[in-house]
């Protein structure tokens, strides 16, 4: 008999099993936390909601093995306190030296999603949301016993007060204007409550789960919004590609589950699938419609169909306005020779002066960089100051300063500690510097290349390539 065996107990083989039983516990919880943890560093939007999902999980499993009581909440908030802790110490050294562009909450103050807005984008997802709910209602029902009944007697009047003020938090929130709640809301707390049921079977409670939580983020993304955000418009999508997700996986099951038994009534069948064929019709045309009406925004509809991101720029030019406040048409084939000469004869990643466009998301700005790969002193100024939300914005907005300070100004030593301060190897004067910038500025540039400070490497009919050879850090 092994010394520390219990007294009067099992033998070595159930001692084993129970510690079995511990480490594969604990090297759930470690993969558990490894897992959720490493959505912080690769997708900071994943990591609360799969922190949630996990806690759920913890608490399902207390519920299913211990029951609900006390002790079991227990046990889940430990466990769950354990996960959070753990995910956030296995990544400490990155969060402990990153600072993230979004890191507080306030309420939405702008436009709700209407109701039917809400259908086009969720209504397949929520058609097989509705049917699974609806079966699993009726399993339940059909477990009811009058002794349960009975017993249910005494919280009669606390079951009708929480309805009706249910009803009333319905109500309360469409007037506010969410008029998402009154879909979402309610089969979000079916869902959960089905989800609590004793003795349910464990992948039928996770796909509960799942959709509660699917359906609880619609409506987290209409009440709340993260400082910072641009209108709403990452707190939406983010979190709506995490709800296709969850409705993706949880959908899948349900569907198979409910056409298992829907198939053995006729009447049945035929409206549950001619209602689903009407949505899987609806969902088909997207790619079609969404197709058709991205290609009609095209800038011009005689450039290639090709996969070369370059080929449309011989075909389009838009307006843009001059240094002296006046309309100039930009014309994207004037920058294509000096694009392909750094592409061709630049190694490495020198950093190039170009020209800041203020409005990149209808204009060519910041395409020397874009199109060859190489570092520009400012790049794309709002991502730039996205990705640096918690330094100070004069980091970016000295940067654009200085770059349009170099090419307006008449004094060269002025240039050239501009250059010198962002280490730039190649000057690039093309159909923006020329909208955006004084042509007396300019004039520098042949006054550099004379005293041996700018070597000119490149010249066509629309641009200038300069490179800077006479300055040392």
């Amino acid at each position: 008999m092994w010394p520390f065996l219990p007294r009067g107990g099992a033998g070595p083989l159930a001692l084993w099993e129970r510690v079995g039983e511990r480490v594969l516990a604990l090297l759930t919880l470690l993969g558990g936390a490894l897992a959720i943890g490493v959505l912080r560093p690769t997708n900071t939007w994943d990591w609360p909601t799969y922190l949630l999902l996990g806690s759920v999980a913890i608490f399902y499993y207390f519920l299913q093995t211990d029951g609900l009581n006390l002790r079991a909440l227990g046990k889940a908030g430990l466990l769950a306190a354990a996960l959070f802790g753990l995910s956030s110490l296995a990544f400490l050294p990155y969060t402990a030296n990153y600072g993230a562009a979004y890191s507080s909450v306030s309420l939405w103050p702008g436009s709700y999603t209407r109701a039917w807005n809400y259908l086009v984008v969720h209504g397949l997802f929520l058609f097989f949301v509705v049917t699974h709910l609806a079966r699993e209602l009726r399993a339940w029902a059909a477990s009811w016993t009058e002794e349960g009944k009975r017993r249910l007697e005494p919280w009669g009047r606390w079951l009708l007060l929480a309805l009706g003020l249910f009803v009333v938090l319905n109500v309360a929130l469409l007037v506010r204007g969410y008029w998402v709640a009154p879909i979402a809301l309610p089969l979000l707390v079916v869902a959960g409550l089905l989800a609590l049921r004793p003795g349910l079977a464990t992948g039928r409670r996770v796909v509960l789960a799942l959709m509660a939580a699917a359906l609880g983020l619609t409506l987290l993304v209409e009440i709340i919004v993260l400082d910072g955000d641009v209108g709403r418009m990452n707190t939406v999508f983010k979190f709506y590609l995490q709800v296709w997700l969850l409705f993706s996986v949880a959908c899948g099951p349900a569907a198979v589950w409910a056409w298992a038994s829907i198939r053995r009534t006729k009447r049945l069948r035929t409206v549950w699938q001619a209602a689903l064929g009407v949505l899987l019709f609806a969902a088909l045309l997207y790619p079609l419609l969404a197709t058709a009406a991205k290609w009609g925004i095209r800038m011009n509809p005689d450039a290639p169909n090709t996969l070369d991101g370059a080929a449309f720029m011989p075909y389009v030019e838009y307006g843009d306005t001059t240094y002296a406040n006046q309309s100039r048409t930009v014309r994207l084939v004037e920058d294509m020779g000096a694009i392909d000469w750094l592409q061709r004869n630049v190694a490495g990643s020198p950093v190039v002066m170009e020209a800041h466009g203020g409005n990149p998301y209808r204009s060519i700005a910041a395409r020397i960089a874009m199109y060859t790969g190489l570092p520009a002193v400012v790049g794309w100024d709002w991502h730039q100051r996205q990705q640096r939300a918690v330094a100070p914005d004069t980091i970016v907005t000295s940067r654009i300063a200085d770059v349009n300070l170099f090419y307006n100004t008449l004094d060269v030593a002025e240039a050239r500690n501009i250059l010198a301060k962002y280490g730039v190897e190649y000057i690039v004067v093309g159909s923006l510097e020329n909208t955006y910038y004084w042509p007396e500025g300019q004039l520098k540039f042949d006054q550099m290349v004379a005293e041996g400070t700018l070597q000119e490497v490149f010249r066509d009919e629309f641009a200038r390539i300069y490179q800077v050879v006479g300055i040392r850090d």
